[in-house]
C-alpha cells in the first residue's frame, strides 16, 4: 500500500511542461540555482577533483565500508543535471549505504559528441583502476539517463575486454531515446512528474545527429553478452517504466543476472525524496543487493 507520506508529497508535485521561451542554458541554471544552498546529508563529507580530466566530486560517510566506491552518473537527459543537482541525493544514498559515493561530472549533450557522457565516465573508471582500485570494489549506478551512462559504460567495457565492476544499479533507467515503450502511453495520465510532450520535445537534442535506438544513448538495444549483476528499480507509475521492464527482460534472456523491482504508486526516481517510506524500502534493497553481490565476487 502507498505510504501517506507519498500521497502527500504526490499532491505537490508539478508535472514538467514544455517552455520553448528557456534556452538550455536557462534550463540548466534553472534546476542548478534552485539546490545551490541545499545541504547535504548528515554524517557526509565531501571533496571535490579532477579526475581524467573530468569534474568530480566525492561523498564520504564517516566510517564506509573500506574499498566499496558507488561510481554515480547523474540523471537529467544527458543535457541537464550535474553535480550541483544531485550532490545531496548522492551524500543521502552514500549515508545510508554507507558506502564512498563517486559522482563523475560528464560532459553534457548537444554540445559535446553523443558518447562524450559514457566516455568520461568510464576514463574516470579507468583512472580508479590505474590507481589501484579494484574492479571488484567498485560498482556502478545511476538515475535516469544517467543510467544509460552506465549501461552503455558496462557495454563497452565488455567489448573492449576490460574489468568489469562487481555489480550496477539502475535507479528509474532511461534506457530507450526513441520512447518506444508502452508506459509512454499507458502511464502517460498517472505518471505525476513527467509529461509525454516534455519528452517529445527532449528528443530535439539528438534528432538528426544520432539515430534515437543507437546504443550509445538508447542501451536498451544494445547486444549484451557478459554483465555483472544488474539492479533495476522503477515506479509503477512512471512513464519510463517500460524500459527497465524491457532491459532486464533483454538481460536475463542472454543469462544476465537482472533483478527488477517496481514499486507502486512510484514515480521518477522517487528515492530523491528522503522522507518517502518508499525510498528508505529502496535504499536498503539497493544495500543488500550490493552487499550480497559482493561476497559472491
Amino acid at each position: 500500500m502507498t505510504s501517506s507520506v507519498s500521497q502527500k508529497i504526490r499532491a505537490r508535485l508539478i508535472r514538467s511542461y514544455v517552455q520553448p521561451q528557456l534556452s538550455l542554458d536557462e534550463e540548466r541554471r534553472q534546476w542548478e540555482d534552485a539546490v545551490c544552498d541545499d545541504v547535504i546529508a548528515e554524517g557526509c563529507s565531501e571533496k571535490p577533483e579532477m579526475i581524467a580530466g573530468t569534474r568530480c566530486l566525492w561523498l564520504m560517510p564517516d566510517n564506509p565500508q573500506p574499498d566499496d566506491i558507488l561510481l554515480y552518473a547523474h540523471g537529467g537527459g544527458l543535457v541537464t543535471g550535474a553535480i550541483e543537482t544531485h550532490r545531496v541525493f548522492c551524500s543521502q544514498i552514500a549515508v545510508a549505504l554507507n558506502r564512498t559515493v563517486l559522482m563523475v561530472g560528464y560532459r553534457r549533450l548537444p554540445e559535446h559528441h553523443t558518447s562524450a557522457p559514457r566516455d568520461d565516465f568510464l576514463a574516470v573508471y579507468s583512472h580508479l583502476i590505474a590507481k589501484d582500485a579494484k574492479s571488484d570494489r567498485i560498482a556502478f549506478a545511476g538515475d535516469s539517463s544517467g543510467a544509460t551512462v552506465i549501461l552503455s559504460a558496462l557495454h563497452r567495457l565488455h567489448e573492449t575486454g576490460t574489468a568489469l565492476p562487481y555489480a550496477a544499479v539502475s535507479l528509474s533507467g532511461a534506457f530507450d531515446t526513441s520512447l518506444s515503450g508502452e508506459s509512454f502511453q499507458s502511464r502517460a495520465d498517472v505518471d505525476p512528474v513527467l509529461s509525454p510532450e516534455s519528452l517529445i520535445d527532449w528528443q530535439k537534442h539528438f534528432i538528426g545527429r544520432i539515430d534515437l535506438a543507437d546504443p550509445v544513448i538508447s542501451p536498451l538495444f544494445a547486444e549484451f553478452h557478459c554483465l555483472p549483476p544488474v539492479l533495476l528499480l522503477a515506479g509503477d507509475h512512471e512513464l519510463w517504466l517500460s524500459d527497465s521492464v524491457r532491459l532486464a527482460e533483454r538481460l536475463k534472456a542472454k543469462g544476465i543476472n537482472a533483478s527488477l523491482s517496481v514499486y507502486p504508486d512510484m514515480w521518477h526516481v522517487w528515492p530523491m525524496w528522503p522522507e518517502l517510506p518508499e525510498t528508505v524500502e529502496a535504499f536498503v534493497e539497493i544495500d543488500r543487493f550490493l552487499t550480497r553481490t559482493r561476497q559472491l565476487v
